[in-house]
């Protein structure tokens, strides 16, 4: 069943909030708290900076759509006022209002550029609020991708927006944490969404309300409940326990109880199941809030037919149906004709039950199950089973009447019958007796196979140990050899060919050649010293892995125009030397690959690193490939990459497909 995000939700609106009220209250509603904003700002009536700030207070005070049609005036004025005095906070803030005014319109591309504006004024700002400002642009310009479902375009944005918020910690920083959540569940990137979620958690528990943390709790059950580890998902539920219900978070409230609902669902224990989901379903209507109110309903409906109440069951499954038909969900609509089908199976209605599973499936057949297709295949059966069942119980009545028949033959055909079993048994047991004497010999080919192929594996960790072992002292050797002796040679005879010119008179065609030839030397030497630089980088073994792969993307982004973003996370411990020459060498390897094949206008390289493990990540937005494609499995470089992983016992991931861009995770045990 999919339940959409309730931390996308809440984040979206609660962010707006704090951002538009400026430290006012933000309980207060929004007319009181513009006619205090408007009482403040009669005493500023001098066309300053002073007024400005005044007017940001009240038009700020809007948070929805029709609020900011109301103080438009107020930035309009705001705006004006800033152009004159050149004051670029106070444009700042008008650029980020009619930013959010024309996106809530639908707007989009106006919205963009007011965005864009403010990224551009701020630009190597040093004041606070500027450089604040510029960072929330950032955000809602990847909220902007990220609504579209554009999450690739999104991340880059967010990740600016985190440069800023990662160091100034404060509510926004949550709300990005949770952003980035959201976008890799989306891409069901479930490791890396739990990563974000951990640290919204981590965040939120040090100095936060706890409202902030039910939602970071919430982000983190949701994925542990996708992941399966149910166990995981139970902890944080009831670090919410004690302050549950909350008597103003409703939607809060709704997603503790749905959630609980599931994990118990999941376990079989659907009496507290039942129980949990009615209290889900409790706030849901409270709220107001219609898709949460169709998950519960849906959620009660299934728990029902769980337990025997199929009345009960078709009641939550209708009340689904309408409300899903009202709100023009179809995602709720498969899954309310679905329990509404199942009601029809059990109580014998049959061809009312497919004719619902085929509705179903008319209205959107993509989102079925496999589990759900099977179902539709099975109650399809149904009448082809029954005339089957006819069928089957009439020939057993012939059966029966031949055996009455036979049963009155002679002695002799009992006898003859008593025979034919015996022998009967006997073919079957020798048999079983050949067959299991098979199946020993079986079992020993198949151990011996299996040292066999232990020993080939570890056979091929010694080969691939040994030949990256001497791929390195190679490229080391020859970068040495290079730099220090064909290097020095060629610089040698450059120093000759200028003392040269200084003791022999030239002519002026001559001259121009000579100084030709020594321009080519220089440039053979900036050659030779870069070809030694790749075979192994200096920076690699002078400052460490971090800065060698920041400067090999700089180094790509500059020579080559395409903007490579870089990022290095988790815990700062140092590797050992072979790994560091690995990660260097795979991370080259994927970037090349992208700069060559995919097209790429953007490459991200995020580097992580915990306590046993280091993970590489590098994505494009290139042309993407078919995975499938035997062709890939020809290259030299997967190869390469492959003996790399293989010797650190890692994983690769590749996921990419045609006109999508590639995304490549690599694990390493190191």
């Amino acid at each position: 069943m999919y339940r959409p995000s309730k931390t996308a939700i809440f984040c979206i609106a609660f962010c707006l909030l704090i951002q538009s009220i400026n430290g006012q209250d933000m309980f207060s509603s929004f007319e009181q708290r513009k006619e205090k904003a408007i009482a403040a700002l009669k005493n500023y009536n001098k066309p300053d900076t002073a007024r400005v700030n005044a007017l940001i207070r009240v038009f700020t005070t809007a948070i929805f759509s029709k609020q900011q049609q109301q103080v438009r005036p107020y930035c309009d004025e705001a705006m004006v006022a800033s152009k004159r005095l050149k004051y670029k906070k106070g444009l700042a803030e008008c650029y980020l209002f009619n930013g959010h005014l024309n996106r809530t319109a639908g707007n989009i591309p106006v919205a963009q550029a007011y965005y864009d504006s403010i990224i551009d004024i701020s630009n190597d700002a040093k004041d606070s609020t500027l450089r604040e400002l510029r960072a929330q642009a950032y955000r809602w310009k990847g909220m902007i991708y990220y609504e579209q479902e554009d999450y690739y375009e999104a991340l880059p944005f967010f990740f600016e927006a985190l440069k800023y918020f990662d160091y100034d910690i404060g509510k926004v920083t949550v709300f990005l944490y949770s952003d980035m959540t959201n976008i890799y569940i989306r891409l069901n990137n479930l490791d890396q969404a739990a990563f974000y979620a951990a640290k919204n958690v981590s965040l939120t528990e040090k100095s936060f309300p706890k409202t902030y943390q039910a939602e970071a709790y919430l982000s983190l059950v949701d994925i542990y409940i996708q992941k399966n580890e149910l166990q995981l998902a139970r902890v944080y539920l009831d670090k919410m326990k004690p302050f549950m219900p909350d008597k103003d978070e409703t939607m809060i409230n709704f997603g503790y109880y749905a959630d609980r609902g599931r994990i118990s669902y999941l376990l079989k224990q659907y009496d507290s199941s039942f129980a949990y989901y009615q209290q889900a379903y409790e706030y849901a209507t409270i709220a107001g809030h219609d898709v949460n109110v169709v998950a519960a309903l849906y959620y009660l409906s299934s728990t029902s037919l769980k337990l025997g109440k199929i009345q009960l069951a078709k009641k939550y499954a209708e009340e689904n149906l309408a409300l899903s038909e009202e709100i023009n969900s179809k995602r709720s609509k498969v899954d309310a004709l679905m329990n509404l089908s199942e009601y029809y199976h059990r109580t014998g209605n049959n061809s009312k039950a497919y004719e619902l599973l085929e509705k179903a499936t008319d209205i959107k057949d993509s989102v079925l199950s496999e589990t759900n297709i099977k179902q539709a295949n099975t109650l399809a059966a149904i009448y082809e089973t029954g005339k089957k069942q006819k069928e089957i119980l009439r020939l057993k009545d012939e059966k029966e009447i031949q055996a009455v028949s036979i049963a009155k033959n002679s002695t002799l055909n009992k006898v003859f019958i008593s025979t034919i079993i015996g022998l009967l048994i006997f073919v079957y047991l020798a048999y079983r007796t050949v067959k299991n004497e098979q199946k020993i010999t079986l079992q020993k080919q198949e151990i011996q196979k299996q040292k066999i192929s232990e020993l080939e594996k570890d056979k091929k960790l010694l080969t691939a140990e040994a030949m990256l072992k001497g791929q390195e002292e190679e490229r080391s050797r020859i970068a040495k050899d290079l730099h220090d002796g064909l290097g020095g040679m060629l610089s040698g005879v450059k120093l000759s060919f200028n003392n040269m010119k200084e003791n022999i008179v030239l002519s002026p065609e001559n001259q121009h050649s000579f100084e030709r030839s020594i321009a080519m030397l220089d440039k053979t030497i900036s050659e030779l010293r870069k070809v030694a630089h790749n075979l192994m980088p200096e920076v690699l073994v002078k400052f460490g892995l971090d800065e060698a792969l920041k400067e090999f993307c700089c180094y790509i982004e500059t020579s080559t125009g395409i903007d490579v973003i870089y990022q290095q996370l988790g815990e700062d411990r140092q590797l050992s030397s072979q790994a560091d020459i690995t990660i260097y060498r795979i991370v080259q390897e994927l970037v090349n690959n992208a700069l060559k094949h995919a097209e790429a206008k953007q490459i991200i390289v995020q580097f992580t690193k915990n306590h046993v493990k280091a993970g590489i990540t590098v994505e494009d937005d290139g042309k993407g490939f078919d995975i499938n494609d035997p062709a890939l499995k020809k290259g030299a470089g997967l190869s390469n990459i492959m003996y790399r992983v293989n010797y650190f016992k890692g994983t690769l991931d590749i996921n990419s497909q045609p006109g999508k861009g590639t995304s490549v995770n690599v694990e390493l045990i190191a």
